[in-house]
């Protein structure tokens, strides 16, 4: 009788200690699920040509401030012209990232803030008018007017989409592995989209192309076998309407 007391007792102990793990575990995935914002401003906001300009982005997850963003780079672009420019920001303290500019000549520019941090990247869009531009005369944005035309459609471009792209560090060779991506739009799960990964070895000429498959709202997945060990690059492709963005990542298979 004793045996048999102390067995139940020992079995419900390891019991608790599993529902114990599993939760905690629910709660480490429900975090890491939680996408990166990113907030954009400049300094001053009244802007003149010539003036040195610095770029804010503030970039947090839930209530963290994100110090180890992977890369923040701002894109620079006059409204209708088709030339961008790249500046690299630098983390100042609390999840800011910074960096300045010049802008020599009147008009409308859209600068983009490329964030890349935790495994997910973000690419949100502001508007900066630069003296005082005549805008009626200016060429029109060539993806504003698309998605005025797309009625009824949940089209905000690209600055407002948000990847999930979480690559394992080592995968094995001739072994099946799964592919994941998650996308949002403006915090809403980005469905229907066509979905692509493109995988090559480093140095290799060959790449492979992997439709996906939506397995859950804007949650893309396919599955792909490594023939050779090596370092490999993975890029994941999203188009919808005026959408086509994507981001490289790499991992090595063993």
């Amino acid at each position: 009788m004793r045996k048999k007391f102390l067995f139940l007792f020992i079995t419900a102990i390891i019991t608790l200690a599993g529902c114990n793990n599993e939760t905690e575990t629910n709660n480490t995935n429900t975090d890491e699920l939680t996408p990166i914002a990113v907030d954009v401003k400049m300094d001053p906001e009244k802007i003149n040509p010539g003036d040195d300009v610095t770029l804010h982005a503030f970039v947090t997850q839930g209530e963290d401030k994100v110090e180890d963003a992977d890369e923040v780079r701002f894109e620079i672009v006059q409204k209708g012209s088709e030339d961008s420019e790249f500046v690299d920001g630098e983390h100042t303290s609390g999840g800011e990232y910074t960096a300045v500019k010049t802008f020599d000549t009147e008009g409308v520019y859209f600068v983009t803030a490329h964030v890349t941090a935790r495994s997910m990247h973000t690419m949100p869009k502001v508007e900066v008018v630069i003296g005082n531009p005549d805008v009626s005369e200016e060429p029109a944005d060539k993806a504003t007017e698309n998605r005025d035309h797309h009625e009824g459609e949940n089209h905000h471009g690209s600055g407002d989409v948000t990847i999930d792209f979480p690559l394992e560090a080592e995968y094995s060779k001739g072994e099946a592995s799964t592919l994941e991506v998650s996308f949002e739009q403006t915090g809403t799960p980005l469905t229907e989209a066509r979905v692509r990964f493109e995988v090559w070895k480093t140095g290799a000429e060959k790449h492979d192309f992997i439709d996906a498959n939506e397995i859950k709202a804007g949650v893309y997945q396919s599955d792909y076998t490594f023939a050779e060990t090596g370092n490999y690059n993975i890029q994941v492709h999203v188009e919808k309407g005026e959408i086509h963005e994507h981001l490289e990542k790499a991992t090595n298979v063993k």
